[in-house]
């Protein structure tokens, strides 16, 4: 009878220690999405000019007449690391899109428009679809 007690105790504080937490976060508003997409289109524009870069000085360093082997090694594992920056811009430039389109407001209105009808203008309703983006 101790043994299950004990069993049935640890058994309880290991189920309640370790759930998964059931609560989920609240969905992002508009301006989060299109904050989020800024930050993540400025953190790739910063990997690919600083990967140019990196590779624009690994090459300089490697390619001059006198440099030697350690050189020309170093040279080359800076243009390396330039060129996995520049490609490490691409995802982040694709996130951005994303979440920039999940930010978009997107609604349908009418419209009041003038129409000219048997000689004389009158106002008719004209569907439209209303696009809202922040620049």
């Amino acid at each position: 009878m101790k043994k299950n007690i004990i069993g049935i105790l640890f058994l309880v504080t290991a189920t309640t220690s370790f759930c998964q937490q059931t609560n989920t976060s609240h969905p992002l508003t508009r301006e989060e999405y299109l904050a989020k997409s800024k930050h993540q289109k400025t953190a790739a524009w910063v990997l690919l000019g600083g990967g140019a870069a990196l590779v624009g000085t690994g090459l300089l360093i490697g390619n001059r007449n006198e440099s030697s082997f350690d050189q020309a090694a170093t040279g080359g594992i800076i243009g390396i690391i330039g060129a996995l920056s520049m490609i490490g811009s691409v995802p982040l430039f694709l996130a951005a899109e994303k979440n920039k389109r999940k930010g978009l407001s997107v609604s349908f209105k009418k419209e009041i428009a003038p129409q000219l009808f048997t000689g004389n203008f009158i106002n008719r309703s004209i569907p439209a679809v209303n696009i809202r983006m922040d620049l």
